[in-house]
């Protein structure tokens, strides 16, 4: 679905600089208020009109305002910082280019101690991809999510993540890891279980991208695995498809910062390895 941008932005908010009108967008820079320096991939967006985009490599972004009110909240947020929500109207306040400041948020996850033995690994998810039958993400641009639910009987720890890709444009992408709880009363995906954002960047043609996790990521119920879209182009890598999703395991938000939503009728090529006791 396509946002169509609107031109009566005027009437909403009397005053507003004629440069931001005319081009119905606001733009800048996302950055540390510790040290300045830009934070890549920082996740924008209006949740409840699902509205939002990703900034780049550089933390710059543009986002286009035509459908949000005055009052609205645009949210920034990415794991390790500080979410930070301001209003249409704050941000209209100030000339473009604007620059957002974040603050480093050390997340201290529950302590857990769970014995494990490594030789006591189990894969979770798609085993095996057969049939090569791919698809891509349908969304609006950088953000868009697919999430898998994998299943657990007793606390684990994450050793692996991967996805089956294939790499049409014989060019490198770039993808971001994320896990997440499993929401007790929605079903989709929850809180994040990562510290920090996990940017994989690749030029892999066509096979299992994986990812070995560099700290403990303990599970202790049902979690999502997901992959989310950095970059504009949702075309690329193509993902793997298999069998089915009548047990909605298969979640997937088209926007950044947008709503979880049911997959449709296939089973995206998500696996993970688990370590337990």
């Amino acid at each position: 679905m396509l946002y169509k941008l609107r031109l009566f932005l005027a009437v909403l908010v009397l005053g507003t600089p004629l440069q931001l009108i005319s081009q119905n967008q606001i733009w800048g820079t996302v950055v540390s208020a510790e040290n300045g320096g830009p934070i890549p991939y920082v996740n924008l967006g209006v949740a409840e009109k699902n509205i939002g985009t990703v900034s780049d490599e550089k933390g710059e972004f543009s986002f286009d305002i035509g459908q949000i009110a005055p009052s609205d909240s645009v949210i920034f947020s990415i794991v390790g910082y500080k979410r930070k929500a301001v209003t249409l109207r704050e941000l209209l306040a100030n000339l473009s280019p604007q620059k957002i400041e974040l603050r480093e948020h050390v997340i201290k996850l529950a302590e857990v101690v769970i014995e494990v033995d490594p030789s006591n690994s189990k894969v979770l998810g798609v085993q095996r991809v057969s049939g090569k039958k791919f698809g891509f993400v349908g969304g609006i641009g950088a953000g868009a999510e697919i999430s898998r639910k994998m299943r657990i009987s007793q606390p684990s720890v994450l050793n692996t993540a991967s996805i089956y890709v294939k790499n049409k444009k014989d060019q490198s992408f770039k993808l971001r890891l994320n896990v997440y709880t499993a929401d007790p009363k929605e079903g989709s995906p929850g809180r994040s279980l990562l510290s920090q954002s996990i940017i994989l960047e690749s030029d892999l043609q066509e096979g299992w991208l994986s990812y070995d996790f560099k700290e403990p990521v303990v599970v202790n119920h049902a979690f999502y695995i997901s992959y989310e879209w950095v970059e504009s182009n949702l075309q690329n890598p193509m993902i793997a498809l298999r069998g089915n999703n009548l047990d909605e395991r298969v979640r997937v938000r088209p926007v950044s910062m947008g709503k979880w939503i049911m997959g449709g009728n296939y089973d995206f090529a998500i696996r993970c390895e688990v370590m337990n006791d």
